[in-house]
């Protein structure tokens, strides 16, 4: 009797856990929507887990990334986002299979301002002169 109990708890705290991801994916989509971006992607989730030594001990943490890719202008930018934290950067630019970091990881940014970011003579990562297409929406 113990085991059905303590197995049915189990299930539920995987269910719950599984259905707090995929809620925070949803919000960062709405976030996204809501900042003007009209054709954000399926959201993905990536774990880090870190330890450190601390004395005799060793603390284990993990840190969970939820990430969209959007396309403006031609280009799939992938924005991320810490899961439970407000706030979202610019992370990625995803071309020729190839995904090189954002220089400066821009903060929070609208399409208008990725608009205005894709136009102006700001650091560029590897790529981006093949994708980019100013007369695209």
């Amino acid at each position: 009797m113990k085991r059905r109990i303590i197995s049915a708890l189990l299930v539920l705290g995987c269910a719950a856990a599984l259905s707090a991801c995929a809620s925070n994916e949803d919000k960062f989509v709405s976030e996204l929507k809501a900042a003007g971006f009209s054709n954000p992607g399926p959201a993905s989730t990536e774990t880090s887990k870190k330890s450190k030594k601390v004395g005799k001990r060793t603390v284990k943490s993990s840190e969970k990334t939820i990430e969209v890719v959007v396309r403006v202008k031609g280009c799939d930018l992938e924005f991320a986002k810490t899961s439970g934290q407000s706030g979202y950067w610019l992370d990625e630019l995803h071309v020729n299979g190839q995904e090189p970091d954002w220089p400066g990881y821009p903060e929070n940014l609208n399409r208008d301002q990725v608009v205005k970011l894709l136009a102006d003579k700001s650091a560029k990562p590897d790529g981006f002169a093949g994708c980019y297409k100013p007369n695209e929406p």
